[in-house]
């Protein structure tokens, strides 16, 4: 990597913790699919920049719409704050409880990239683990959920793996949980494990630290139109870090 690229990719990193630019991926009048970068919260309450997702989309419609008042934007799904990917959310609610229904029964298919850190045992494989999960709103006690998902091996070097993971079930910190009890933990998550950070966000608030976890991916029906819809995002700038030898372009999934 040359002297000047790698400066322009230690600028970039140094904005992570800024508001970032909003990245349109699709839009109609049923739903609205952006590109969520590392470090930014999907939604909620946050104490200074960079503001929540989806705040950040509902002063965009309202500025572009020209909306009197609050902006409705449905909420149907969310990622973690340093994963990277693909997000959609609803314009009305009629769409939001379609959208809903096909993340609940897991009708739509949600692809994931990954650089992990060692070698699967098998080139792919589902996983099946039962994961413990604290207290929330509607259960005032710790409980015990299944997480299943699958993965296909893209490459392997230098004893890291490339990953593409099929969510079958979509629990809180799902992925990072599993492949990390499965000795796979991802490149730059030392929350579940991992011993190595991306080459340059060692500087970084750890909140805005990403890790190698990407929405790659969407195929779903259409809300409105009930026609199949795929939605892609690339990887950010940093996967290149970890050097040139990954070649995104194997990724056979169909």
């Amino acid at each position: 990597m040359s002297q000047s690229l790698q400066a322009d990719r230690q600028k970039s990193f140094l904005t992570m913790g800024q508001e970032p630019p909003l990245v349109l991926v699709y839009e109609d009048h049923a739903l609205i699919a952006v590109h969520k970068p590392a470090g930014q919260l999907f939604h909620g309450y946050t104490k200074g920049a960079p503001g929540p997702l989806a705040d950040q989309l509902k002063a965009y419609i309202k500025e572009r719409y020209q909306k009197p008042g609050k902006v409705y934007l449905g909420v149907v799904h969310r990622l973690d704050r340093p994963v990277s990917g693909l997000c959609i959310f609803a314009r009305n609610s009629k769409f939001a409880s379609r959208l809903s229904e096909q993340f609940q029964d897991h009708s739509l298919e949600k692809t994931y990239l990954a650089l992990v850190e060692g070698v699967p045992a098998l080139p792919e494989a589902q996983l099946e683990d039962t994961l413990s999960f604290a207290a929330d709103e509607a259960q005032e006690t710790a409980h015990d959920k299944v997480c299943t998902l699958s993965y296909q091996v893209i490459q392997t070097a230098e004893q890291r793996s490339l990953l593409a993971i099929r969510l079958g079930t979509g629990r809180r910190n799902q992925i990072r949980r599993q492949l990390a009890l499965h000795g796979l933990p991802i490149v730059g998550d030392v929350e579940h494990g991992a011993r190595s950070l991306i080459p340059g966000t060692e500087a970084l608030d750890p909140r805005f630290r990403p890790i190698l976890l990407h929405a790659w991916r969407l195929r779903l029906q259409h809300p409105s139109s009930f026609a199949p819809l795929e939605l892609r995002t690339p990887v950010p700038f940093y996967w290149e870090a970890l050097g040139s030898s990954w070649d995104l372009s194997q990724i056979l999934l169909s």
